[in-house]
């Protein structure tokens, strides 16, 4: 039985959709974890950190920008890239100007390791995410989790049409 089951299904709504995010999160994330590792020869923590360097361009991130957007780790992210790095995909370079700092770029095999892990990462996503629902569903959850990937505060910026 449903702790709040007294209550009216409006005033639920919010905490199933939370709950659908969150396990069909964790269920996709399992599956494409385990996909990854098996064809790529990574994790899926790998694949953020490298996702986050293509997306940053060949200059790369400092340490900490790469911590504010990483996805799946905060705590350990100099060991995680620590452990790219010994794999030949990233490499650490100095920032200009500033002794202590420390840019990660992606190197040449990084970004085509990046390139088909990402690519197949779609196909598995396609496979076990988006042939699970209608298009509109889809239409629907795109709109209304729209303002989370784009860390948009609620009601300040409209989804473009």
């Amino acid at each position: 039985m449903h702790p709040n089951d007294d209550l009216p299904a409006a005033a639920e709504a919010w905490f199933d959709s939370w709950r659908g995010v969150l396990f069909a999160s964790a269920r996709i994330l399992r599956i494409a974890d385990r996909d990854m590792i098996e064809h790529d020869g990574f994790p899926l923590t790998w694949f953020d950190v490298l996702s986050r360097l293509a997306d940053a361009g060949p200059a790369g991130l400092r340490m900490q920008e790469l911590e504010e957007l990483a996805l799946f780790t905060r705590g350990g992210l100099t060991r995680l890239v620590d452990r790219i790095e010994g794999a030949g995909l990233v490499r650490r370079e100095p920032v200009p100007g500033d002794r202590r700092g420390v840019r990660v770029v992606l190197t040449a095999e990084g970004r085509e390791r990046h390139g088909a892990a990402f690519a197949r990462h779609r196909e598995v996503i396609e496979h076990v995410f988006g042939q699970r629902l209608t298009p509109a569903q889809h239409g629907a959850i795109a709109e209304a989790l729209w303002p989370w990937w784009h860390d948009v505060a609620p009601g300040s910026a409209p989804r473009p049409a």
